[in-house]
């Protein structure tokens, strides 16, 4: 609380009069009186030869002391709000009674302070007035009332003319429009009295905090007024610049009965309230958002109402059969359930071929006569959903393309070709040129009975198979293509004969030979099935020909030569067959190996041998000389020794009879 009085324990108010050169004064303490509280009134004067009168009231009858040039009047308690102490001073000069009378008027006042309540909270920018009524004062223009916003002055008031103790209390209203920034802002009322000397005195001060509160919109609920049967929805309620946002309560009600939302506040000032609803029956739905602050009972709450149609409106379906070129088909547009006005619409592109109203499901038909031009061609089934309730419209559609089938191209096997026993072989069947091509079955057949194939689908269909044919022969081999879902367009289908064949390597045998020392080349097909012709070239040269419908051997003699030495052979076999004009060969070659004759040749093996003999011989010895050496060396050492001065030769060696030989550890 702010004070800006000025205490004044001890002043000392001054009343002072000159004439004839003497001094009237009226001093009271305090200068101003709380009314019932005790005052002191002096009345003094300059005059040494003076009489002094203070007459009050009647009915005052103060306790007084007095000198020669002064009366002191004590009041235990004031009971007068119209208090004032004259004070008469008559001087005796010789020949002469000069007379002063001083008149000194005492404020009297109480701490009667109020603030009239302001509402419990106040709405911003909304205007409202502050009453502060001040204590009783007389006279009335001593008092100054002052408002403060926190410590701020915003409004000083007081009287000018003086008032009659009878006269009501001075008050002081202040007009004003809250913000925000004043909730929780504290207003002072300051009572003031003005004293004589341009000062003043604290009388007393009073207080209200304001509270404040934003809430200048009512609620918007926003939601589509249509809601499809068991279609989940959020309804959501939005209240803008609330504040204090977070002390908003939302209540969400249906039928009387309270929904438990999910609230959230976003900038500060703005409430968001969802619910999830999902309807399970048809027909009209009032919904109810209510806000209001739960700590400001005083606060009128505000709503907002929508109701909600909930209804069924299933998704419109367009039937067009695949069919072939001029074969008339029937497109059939219709919606199963619907709850409201319908328009029910079949289109081509944007014209509308048929259109018809219900309440109810319905279905509508038109007959097509498909040609080329028309395959791809759009048609539309579109539904149009009105209200009883509501002016809103639903629209639904679904699109599918007329498609004119066409077996434009018959159906092309591929792997036809002669396949030899148990070697694996992939099969290709391919249509080009179909639609819808998603929509073709292809299937294989191996002698009527159905096989597992891959179709792949791109630019044309091809199924592949694979077969290991496992016994020799001719095997009918069928493709089929067909619609499967549409039985009344007629499948097509190929065939083919493939031939299974044995066939193994040819084998070519010639011996290693010398020079002069005839041999026989043998060619060779075991196994075979089909046309074989059998050849065996030298180079290019055919030395040998022969055919033959199984296994064939031909043979050819050769007179070897130096110079045939390293000539390659080769033994070719061509495979022809009975009902395909593919040719197989297969082919197989060797070398010719002429040595020279037989003494030379038994001569140099024989260098051979003796040569590894002579190497064997000298390994031998080296062996056994490096470890002779070794078990000699260092066996044994010489202990003592005596020398032999006989310096004859008779016996020279008889001194090794006296050194004995100890054998080395």
């Amino acid at each position: 609380m702010y004070f800006r009085s000025i205490y004044l324990f001890a002043l000392l108010f001054v009343v002072t009069g000159k004439l004839n050169g003497f001094e009237v004064s009226v001093k009271t303490n305090p200068p101003a009186v709380e009314f019932g509280h005790s005052l002191e009134v002096t009345c003094s004067t300059t005059c040494n030869n003076s009489k002094i009168f203070v007459e009050y009231k009647p009915g005052i009858n103060p306790n007084r002391t007095h000198g020669d040039k002064w009366f002191t009047d004590q009041f235990p308690s004031v009971q007068q709000w119209d208090f004032s102490a004259p004070c008469t001073v008559i001087c005796q000069y010789p020949g002469k009674q000069p007379m002063k009378e001083v008149k000194q008027v005492v404020p009297v006042y109480n701490r009667n302070l109020s603030i009239a309540p302001p509402p419990e909270v106040l709405e911003v920018n909304k205007p409202y007035q502050l009453e502060c009524t001040g204590p009783k004062v007389y006279p009335q223009n001593r008092l100054v009332l002052t408002w403060l916003r926190g410590s701020e002055t915003v409004q000083r008031n007081s009287t000018e003319d003086p008032g009659l103790p009878e006269d009501g209390p001075l008050k002081n209203v202040l007009n004003f429009t809250p913000s925000i920034s004043d909730n929780g802002m504290v207003y002072t009322c300051l009572a003031d009295l003005n004293l004589d000397s341009n000062s003043t005195k604290w009388i007393a001060n009073a207080s209200v905090t304001l509270q404040t509160y934003s809430f200048p919109e009512h609620p918007k609920i926003f939601n589509s007024n249509q809601v499809e049967l068991n279609q989940q929805v959020q309804l959501t309620c939005k209240i803008p610049n609330v504040y204090p946002a977070e002390k908003m309560r939302v209540m969400w009600t249906k039928d009387g009965t309270k929904w438990k939302s999910d609230t959230k506040v976003s900038d500060h000032s703005t409430v968001w309230a969802t619910i999830p609803w999902t309807p399970n029956e048809t027909g009209l739905t009032q919904f109810n958002c209510t806000a209001d602050f739960e700590d400001y009972p005083s606060i009128p709450s505000k709503m907002d109402s929508v109701v909600i149609e909930a209804y069924v409106f299933s998704n419109p379906e367009i039937h067009i059969p695949i069919t072939t070129k001029d074969i008339p088909v029937n497109i059939t547009c219709s919606v199963l359930d619907v709850s409201g006005e319908l328009q029910l619409s079949l289109k081509k592109g944007s014209e509308i071929l048929v259109s018809r109203s219900a309440s109810t499901g319905l279905t509508i038909y038109h007959t097509v006569n498909p040609r080329a031009e028309l395959n791809g061609q759009q048609f539309t089934c579109e539904a149009e959903l009105t209200f009883h309730h509501h002016s809103n419209t639903i629209v639904k559609g679904q699109s599918t393309a007329l498609t004119v089938c066409d077996f434009p191209e018959p159906l092309r096997i591929l792997g036809r070709d002669p396949v030899e026993v148990n070697q694996e072989v992939t099969l290709t069947c391919e249509v080009q040129n179909v639609c819808p091509a998603e929509k073709m079955r292809v299937r294989w057949f191996w002698g009527g009975e159905q096989q597992i194939s891959v179709t792949n689908r791109s630019d044309a269909i091809r199924a592949t198979t694979t077969w290991t044919p496992q016994e020799t022969g001719v095997t009918e081999v069928s493709c089929m293509a067909d619609f499967e879902d549409y039985s009344s367009i007629p499948p097509k289908n190929n065939n083919v004969f493939i031939e299974v064949y044995v066939f193994s390597n040819p084998e070519i045998h010639i011996p290693i030979t010398t020079e002069g020392i005839p041999v026989n080349i043998t060619c060779s097909v075991l196994d075979v099935s089909g046309k074989l012709q059998l050849s065996l070239k030298k180079g290019s040269e055919i030395l040998v020909n022969r055919s033959a419908s199984t296994g064939l051997t031909i043979y050819h003699t050769v007179n070897p030569r130096a110079e045939l030495n390293g000539q390659q052979f080769t033994c070719e076999a061509e495979l022809t067959f009975h009902h395909h004009s593919n040719i197989i060969t297969k082919e197989k070659s060797n070398i010719l190996t002429v040595h020279g004759k037989g003494l030379e040749i038994w001569m140099i093996c024989l260098i051979i041998i003796i040569i590894t003999l002579i190497i064997i011989g000298l390994v031998a010895g080296i062996i056994w000389y490096v470890k002779y050496r070794l078990s000699k060396r260092g066996k044994y050492k010489v202990s003592s020794t005596i020398a032999n001065k006989d310096n004859g030769s008779c016996c020279k060696n008889e001194h090794q009879n006296s050194i004995p030989l100890v054998q080395r550890p």
